[in-house]
């Protein structure tokens, strides 16, 4: 019933805790599925040693968050698909739980359910700027169930009809954005598409967050590369989804995080500044495939501009 699709870039110290959550679920997979983006700590060859059952597939190379998981996606056949990532541990509970958020109704794309920083122990509530803003849960209560805007890409279920009604031009993901933003941008597409998204109070998952970045969690942490990926992305994430009543809406927010982001940048890495500052010519490179893109999501809209600005609270 449920297939698990992980995508593994040199996360060799989290597969065995990962992978022992996965298959001590109460409820049974019916196929396990890894991606390896090019690992060369020694995760390839560990998993055909200590799981020869897992489906392993190889890239010669790290193609990023986004493919490394469409193609993990691809691979799977089962009506429900987990998108793990591998620093991500299960408790036995969690997928039998997180199913009952799809019986309430068709239209469920995807639940998500209790997930917390291993370190913190804090609830995940999404990651840089824009998905801080965006507020992907609503109530502070942890044992209500209830609809929410998006889910963390780290652990989520989704209904597989969702997941092939959702694809634009071949992807789930948006390859273009390699990594950060893209579980966001793709939340965003279901809700304009009327599908939703649900939390369930689900037995805990642990997540140690950028794993394969030895932790790095938060942005200032994460190489120069990473970052201007986090930057490209969220401009990406806008022209692609917002409406021009959502930007209106949003606007102020985000042009204070504009004038405090660049500055910041510069003062705080000036010998980087200029690398990061690249993203903006991303963006225009990738601005044509962008807006082809906006024209397929935006004719397919079937929800209005106050809608979606109902999720956006605290801003």
């Amino acid at each position: 019933m449920i297939a698990a699709a992980l995508a593994n870039w040199n996360g060799m110290k989290y597969l065995d805790r990962c992978l022992a959550g996965l298959y001590a679920q109460t409820c049974p997979l019916a196929e396990v599925v890894v991606v390896d983006n090019g690992s060369t700590d020694g995760s390839k060859e560990w998993l055909r040693e200590h799981y020869p059952q897992v489906r392993l597939i190889e890239n010669t190379a790290n193609l990023g968050f986004a493919a490394g998981y469409n193609q993990a996606i691809a691979a799977c056949s089962a009506p429900y698909v987990l998108v793990l990532n591998t620093d991500v541990f299960l408790d036995p509970g969690f997928l039998a739980q997180a199913l009952q958020g799809f019986a309430h109704g068709p239209r469920v794309a995807a639940v998500t359910g209790r997930v917390f920083q291993e370190a913190t122990q804090e609830l995940l509530n999404g990651g840089f700027f824009l998905r801080r803003q965006l507020r992907i849960r609503h109530s502070p209560d942890l044992d209500l169930p209830e609809e929410v805007f998006g889910a963390t890409g780290a652990v989520v279920l989704f209904r597989r009809a969702a997941l092939e009604d959702l694809k634009v031009e071949g992807e789930y993901f948006d390859e273009s954005y390699f990594g950060y933003g893209e579980d966001l941008d793709l939340a965003w597409r279901a809700q304009l598409w009327g599908w939703k998204v649900r939390y369930q109070p689900t037995p805990p998952a642990h997540h140690v967050g950028s794993g394969s970045l030895d932790g790095r969690l938060h942005f200032a942490e994460k190489p120069a590369f990473f970052q201007r990926h986090v930057l490209k992305n969220r401009y990406l994430t806008l022209i692609k989804n917002a409406s021009p009543g959502v930007l209106l809406y949003l606007l102020p927010s985000l042009l204070l995080t504009e004038l405090l982001l660049w500055p910041y940048l510069i003062l705080r890495w000036p010998l980087r500044a200029p690398y990061l500052g690249m993203a903006l010519v991303d963006v225009l490179r990738l601005l044509p495939l962008a807006l082809r893109r906006r024209r397929c999501i935006q004719g397919r809209r079937q929800v209005t501009s106050a809608y979606i600005r109902g999720f956006f609270r605290g801003l």
